[in-house]
């Protein structure tokens, strides 16, 4: 597993402003997220503004340059948008990149999930040990044994409120990190993560989010 970042201040406000800019600019596809079968049934989760994948260069190139001096290996972007978070997001991991929910074609070996913050926002992502090659919580379950020492029900009732109460017997935590304006939050592709429930604390949050491909 890739190590998980939580680095403050890597995007200037300036950067962020010009990176936003250049995402509205290029954006064709907007997606609205709408839970189906999961904790928020029948409500709309999150809206999402996707960047063509023949301009992700472009758009995020200053973003790409830094990202060469934190990342150890050769990556590619293999999607990235605007996230506008409504609700808070249940366990699952990004194995597979999903536009509006159809999963992308697995051409290469899927390496870090990058969110970056466009404000200080009181919320933060939740990023577990387990891992998978699948998306989906609930085939770990069916799959792995509980776990005696799992995460504890101070942090699963202060960050998890929101998701099935008995995925805490399946995780233990690797890391919580705020959303800072500005801060590289990376994690492995594989691991399964959440937001914390910060559903009655903020309307919504905003982030540009890449998924990276190793090359």
């Amino acid at each position: 597993m890739y190590k998980t970042l939580d680095i403050e201040n890597f995007l200037s406000d300036d950067l962020i402003q010009k990176t936003e800019t250049r995402v509205y600019e290029a954006s064709k596809d907007k997606t609205d997220l709408i839970d189906e079968w999961g904790v928020w049934k029948g409500k709309h989760v999150t809206t999402q503004h996707w960047v063509p994948k023949n301009q992700l260069n472009y758009v995020f190139s200053e973003i790409i340059d830094k990202l060469h001096d934190v990342l150890e290996q050769p990556f590619v972007i293999d999607q990235a948008q605007i996230l506008q978070s409504h609700l808070a997001y249940d366990i699952h991991s990004d194995y597979f990149v999903q536009v509006d929910r159809v999963a992308d074609e697995l051409i290469r070996k899927p390496y870090y999930t990058l969110i970056i913050p466009l404000a200080d926002f009181n919320s933060h992502t939740v990023v577990f040990n387990e891992s998978a090659e699948y998306n989906a919580f609930y085939k770990y379950k069916e799959n792995n044994p509980q776990l005696l020492d799992h995460i504890s029900d101070e942090d699963w009732s202060k960050y998890c409120s929101h998701c099935w109460s008995d995925d805490q017997k399946y995780l233990t935590l690797d890391q919580v990190c705020r959303w800072q304006k500005g801060k590289l939050i990376g994690f492995d592709r594989h691991k399964f993560h959440c937001s914390d429930n910060f559903t009655e604390k903020i309307e919504r949050k905003e982030a540009f989010v890449l998924w990276l491909g190793g090359k």
